[in-house]
C-alpha cells in the first residue's frame, strides 16, 4: 500500500502537459497512512507528509484543508482496504472459520517475522489515539470493526448452519477473536516480537478444535 510536485501534479510529454490530481491525492493518503501507522496520528504533521510526499502545499491544501480530512481519507480509503485484505477476503474464501482465522494469524506472522518489526495494525492504532479526539473519525473507525465483526459472525453462523459446529454464540465469538487478536498485536507491537501472536493463534485453534466437530 505504500506508493511514493504541486496541486494539479503534471508532468510534460513533448509539448502536452498531463494533469493527475487524483494521483496527487492517492500519493498523499498512502504517505499518510505509512507514517500514521509508523509513527502515530498525533505525532505526525501535516508539513512532513506533504513533504515526504513531494507535493506542494497549494496541493496539499487543495485535496485535505485541514489534518481530520486527510485522518478520514486514510481511514477510509486504506484502513478498511487493510482489514478487507487482511480478514474479510480469507473469510469469504476459506472453507471454514477456524481454517480461515488459522491463515490470517500465519500469514501476518509470516510478514512481520520477515519485515522484522511490528508497526501495529492500523485499525488499533488510530482508534486508539483518536477515538476520543474526533467523532467523525471515531464513526469511521466503529463501522470497520463493525464490518469485521459481521464478517467474522457470519463465517461462524455458516459453519453452524452447515452442522460442523455445535453450541457457540457466533458474535460473542467474533468478538473475542478480534479482542485476542488486537491485544496480541498491542504486545507484539510493544515487544517488537511476534510470540504474542503465535501463542494467540495456538489458542484460538485449541479453543476453536474444541466447539467445531471432527470432520
Amino acid at each position: 500500500m505504500l506508493l511514493w510536485k504541486k496541486l494539479h501534479w503534471s508532468c510534460t510529454i513533448g509539448n502536452r502537459r498531463t494533469n493527475d490530481p487524483q494521483g496527487v491525492r492517492r500519493r498523499i493518503v498512502d504517505t499518510a497512512y505509512d507514517t500514521f501507522v509508523r509513527q502515530g496520528y498525533i505525532a505526525t504533521g501535516m508539513l512532513e507528509i506533504r513533504e515526504k510526499a513531494s507535493v506542494s502545499g497549494g496541493a496539499m491544501a487543495h485535496h485535505f484543508p485541514a489534518k481530520c480530512q486527510l485522518g478520514l481519507a486514510v481511514i477510509r480509503d486504506r484502513v478498511t482496504q487493510a482489514v478487507r485484505q487482511t480478514w474479510i477476503e480469507p473469510l469469504d474464501v476459506s472453507l471454514d472459520a477456524p481454517a480461515a482465522i488459522d491463515l490470517i494469524f500465519g500469514n501476518i506472522i509470516s510478514e512481520l517475522t520477515y519485515k522484522g518489526s511490528v508497526s501495529g495494525c492500523p485499525l488499533n492504532n488510530m482508534a486508539m489515539e483518536i477515538s476520543h479526539h474526533d467523532p467523525e473519525m471515531r464513526a469511521a473507525l466503529s463501522e470497520i470493526f463493525a464490518a469485521w465483526h459481521d464478517a467474522l459472525s457470519a463465517k461462524f453462523q455458516a459453519d453452524v448452519a452447515a452442522g460442523r459446529t455445535v453450541g457457540m454464540n457466533p458474535n460473542s465469538l467474533a468478538t473475542l477473536v478480534i479482542a485476542l487478536y488486537s491485544g496480541a498485536m498491542a504486545i507484539a507491537k510493544t515487544r517488537q516480537d511476534v510470540g504474542a501472536l503465535i501463542d494467540c493463534r495456538t489458542e484460538l485453534a485449541a479453543l476453536l478444535a474444541s466447539k467445531y466437530r471432527m470432520q
